[in-house]
């Protein structure tokens, strides 16, 4: 089984998208921000992909998070998720895909074919 972690402030988009991944198939480790997530990050060896939103409510971007944990040593690709259409003009690393909110199953499994 392929380890997601899965970043997220907003409980409801949290738990729908941890129950999408499940459904898939992933084992999904969920948190509620960038310094839980690199807590978690630290310490599970078995992360393969983070599903993150770019704009968490305390401490750093998700873009932020994700190059910190890769400086860290975490070497996995990196989902961002956000509301906004567009995806950031500046900060986006080789290793991160940008996907936009609202998305549907489909999009989301999409998105992660091929790196969990």
């Amino acid at each position: 089984m392929k380890t997601v972690l899965l970043v997220e402030d907003n409980r409801d988009v949290l738990e729908s998208t941890a129950f999408i991944l499940q459904d898939a198939g992933y084992e999904v480790v969920a948190a509620n921000g960038s310094e839980q997530a690199i807590q978690v990050a630290s310490v599970r060896a078995d992360i393969r992909l983070i599903v993150t939103d770019l704009n968490l409510d305390e401490g750093m971007t998700g873009i932020e998070m994700g190059i910190a944990m890769h400086k860290d040593g975490l070497r996995c690709p990196l989902i961002l998720m956000s509301g906004n259409a567009e995806p950031p003009e500046a900060g986006l690393q080789s290793w991160m895909t940008y996907l936009a909110k609202p998305f549907d199953r489909k999009a989301l499994l999409a998105a992660i074919t091929g790196y969990a």
